[in-house]
């Protein structure tokens, strides 16, 4: 099964989220999961998200991925872990008249451990790259675990697919304390974590906390067909700041694409919706560049909309429904909002109780933190691990394909616990 964050991937956002991100922030920064890996040189994969990661099932199987890098000096790390007693595999760059840009990169997890290689290479120009992941063979019972591709650089990567919509309610918002309104737009202070008073509901601001990495989310409740204007705006504080902005609708990062601004910019977005409905905000700090500094965002609309007056929880536990033909992963969001334990159980039940779903988690950079679980109808599996900040990770489900899984749609449930807020 190949079920490759930045966002990403994931992944990083990709992704991929998210960010899901990659977004689907999971597009934006979150790590790649549920694409399709090619094992054709001249059909490679569209890499969408920073991270790549999959599977190494013990062969040699090579597999292809292209992107666009340069000009600048493009950063690749490649990591393995093994699932048993060795993994290994090899990375090679080529640019698009196939001569090699990077060669013979080995990356090996030994006695069930693992290894991170890091590599750079200079490009002049743009360049249309191919990257070759090829797995190593340890005998008959060796050679299974993960790889984890990063691409760090003037990386530009193909649109990722929407993500299948999760089923659960529209998401909170528990970031930290903002900051007032800016002034002119006469808004009482923000409160309950960046939310704006309840008296003005077409404004949220709050604060950006470099030490934070949860990402700020907000429902804006389209009351009819009409346009909407976005107004999003960035003001640093004490240091460079940066903020990346991505609305979604139900269905994935949309209308607006992610939206990049740093201290002191502003801009206004115009979109026509035909319907009314519920819209996500979210916002998190912009670290690509190295804008690590204080700040503070507003996001002012105006037109058949408004900003919800409260911030509720998502359902805990969360649910869905899996088609076994779908290729894109549903994801959820969860704040974790203090260092500390969290315990989620994976549950899936099947018409065919043989059905498998596969479940994998990773935080808003792109680091895995649980790598891919699966788990069979009528299976409940708890993973618990500790995280040692507050951070928003991922939690991506993704069914296996037929013939394993059958026709018939299959229902999950994730239990989490612990220090966390539910997103969606």
């Amino acid at each position: 099964m190949n079920f490759i964050r930045e966002i990403g991937s994931p992944a990083r956002f990709y992704a991929a989220p998210l960010f899901i991100a990659t977004f689907l922030f999971c597009a934006w920064i979150s790590p790649v999961f549920g694409q399709e890996r090619s094992t054709d040189r001249d059909n490679p994969t569209a890499v969408n998200a920073k991270v790549i990661t999959d599977d190494l099932d013990g062969s040699d199987t090579a597999y292809f991925y292209k992107f666009t890098a340069g000009p600048g000096k493009l950063t690749v790390t490649i990591e393995v872990k093994a699932s048993g007693t060795n993994a290994g595999a090899m990375l090679d760059l080529f640019d698009a008249n196939s001569r090699p840009l990077l060669s013979d990169v080995l990356a090996q997890g030994i006695d069930g451990g693992s290894e991170r290689i890091v590599n750079s290479v200079q490009l002049s120009g743009k360049r249309n790259i191919v990257m070759r992941i090829k797995g190593l063979k340890y005998g008959d019972s060796g050679g299974t675990g993960t790889y984890t591709v990063t691409l760090d650089g003037p990386v530009t990567f193909a649109p990722a697919a929407a993500p299948a919509p999760a089923p659960a309610p529209a998401p909170a918002n528990p970031d930290p304390a903002p900051a007032p309104a800016p002034a002119g737009n006469n808004a009482p202070p923000a409160v309950n974590g960046g939310a704006a008073a309840p008296a003005v509901s077409s404004v949220w601001s709050g604060q950006l906390d470099p030490t934070d990495e949860r990402v700020l989310f907000r429902n804006v409740r389209v009351s009819s067909s009409g346009q909407v204007t976005f107004s999003f705006n960035v003001k640093a504080i004490d240091a460079k700041a940066a903020a990346k902005f991505v609305i979604m609708d139900e269905k994935g990062p949309q209308p607006i694409g992610a939206i990049n601004l740093q201290g002191g910019e502003g801009i206004s977005k115009p979109f026509t919706f035909d319907k009314a409905q519920t819209l996500l905000i979210m916002i998190a700090l912009n670290k690509d560049t190295g804008n690590v500094g204080r700040g503070s965002y507003s996001v002012q609309i105006s037109g058949p909309a408004q900003f919800d007056g409260a911030s509720p929880n998502g359902p805990n536990p969360l649910s869905g429904q899996l088609d076994p033909a779908m290729s894109t992963p549903s994801f959820h969001l969860v704040n974790v909002n203090s260092p500390g334990q969290v315990s989620i159980t994976f549950s899936v039940k099947a018409t065919n109780a043989n059905a498998p779903a596969n479940f994998a988690i990773s935080n808003m950079n792109g680091q895995i933190v649980l790598p891919p679980l699966e788990v069979k109808g009528g299976e409940s599996i708890t993973k618990a691990f500790t995280l040692d900040k507050v951070q928003t990770i991922t939690i991506f489900v993704l069914p296996v394909k037929p013939p394993d899984n059958g026709k018939a749609p299959l229902t999950y449930s994730i239990q989490v616990t612990g220090p966390v807020t539910v997103i969606r």
